[in-house]
């Protein structure tokens, strides 16, 4: 399958695959790619009234989309067919169906979208075409990176701890992080580098009382204002797990680069293993000037626990965020 990246690159480029088919959980691609084929396929809205259908799995038939993929545009080049949860579909005639996916029409577009696909003959078919795009959610790790591509793309480049700052604060949600895009881009105007000050200024969340506030001050053992941030926080009805999440990943981390360095590795070769960016690699530098690599083990496996016990998995004393800083800086 293609990415959606390439498959982006190609329709931007005026060449248009007679099937598409968009495989995976993350509809923010989906609507993508539908969005950017009606808007090259059509020059103006009468023409997109006239050529673009839209079907759905739970509500139409086979014969219904086939029917509209083989007749006529009118009054252009090409028709669009887009069918919304393809996999729910009943194939009662799979050969005909074939037929039309071997041979398909040149006048039609039919985009084929489908969450998860099931394990037949007619999906592993349809999973080879050209046209099939893997709409995989991003994973947390690759969020940022797809934040600032994404980003850039839109002609607003974004600094690195401005795109980890909004994750932290946002989520990994693509359509949550969108929308905040979105109102940066018409908080920026014309065209510039999204900063952190940026995401502060028109997020509202400010360095006093967000995940990161609350990070920097649990790296630096500063107990006092870490119990005042996550008071702040909880006041505001943060999810408490999601808070955990940052702080386990950030510490995790510091702990690997704590056993680098207790191996001797210089700050350079951290931040080139790590696959670091500059400001990352200065406040895990600056974390180990509080903990040493026991202590850092230690803090892991609190956090761990914490995890475990707001799941409802595990019980621990920890009962809250503020017990949690607490241990932390005690540790």
């Amino acid at each position: 399958m293609k990415s959606v990246d390439q498959v982006v690159r190609e329709i931007e480029a005026g060449k248009f695959e007679p099937i598409y088919v968009l495989i995976g959980p993350e509809k923010f691609y989906h609507d993508q790619i539908i969005h950017l084929l009606s808007q090259k396929m059509f020059s103006d809205q009468g023409s997109r009234d006239l050529n673009e259908v839209v079907l759905y799995g739970t509500e139409n038939t086979l014969a219904e989309v086939l029917s509209q993929a083989t007749s006529y545009p009118m009054l252009a080049a090409k028709k669009l067919i887009i069918v919304r949860e393809f996999e729910k579909m009943k194939i009662q005639d799979a050969e005909i169906f074939t037929k039309y996916v071997n041979k398909p029409a040149k006048f039609s577009v039919l985009i084929l979208s489908v969450s998860e696909a099931p394990r037949n003959k007619v999906f592993q078919t349809l999973s080879k075409l050209p046209g099939a795009v893997d709409c995989r959610p991003v994973s947390e790790s690759r969020m940022p990176q797809w934040l600032m591509q994404y980003s850039k793309g839109l002609g607003y480049p974004m600094a690195p701890d401005a795109a980890h700052f909004l994750i932290a604060n946002v989520g990994p949600s693509i359509l949550a992080l969108k929308n905040e895009l979105e109102k940066l881009i018409n908080f920026k105007g014309e065209p510039s580098e999204i900063t952190i000050e940026d995401v502060q200024n028109t997020s509202g969340m400010y360095r006093e009382a967000n995940i990161f506030a609350l990070q920097n001050a649990l790296s630096r053992r500063q107990l006092a204002k870490s119990i005042e941030i996550s008071h702040l926080l909880l006041e505001s009805g943060i999810d408490e797990t999601a808070v955990n999440a940052v702080l386990f990943a950030f510490f995790r981390k510091a702990l690997i680069a704590a056993t680098l360095r207790r191996q001797n590795v210089n700050p350079a070769q951290i931040k080139q293993k790590m696959h670091l960016y500059d400001f990352q690699l200065r406040d895990f530098m600056e974390t180990l000037k509080f903990y040493n690599v026991e202590q850092l083990k230690n803090v892991v496996i609190l956090l761990h626990r914490f995890d475990l016990a707001k799941k409802g998995i595990a019980p621990d004393s920890t009962k809250n965020l503020e017990i949690l800083c607490y241990k932390i800086c005690r540790i």
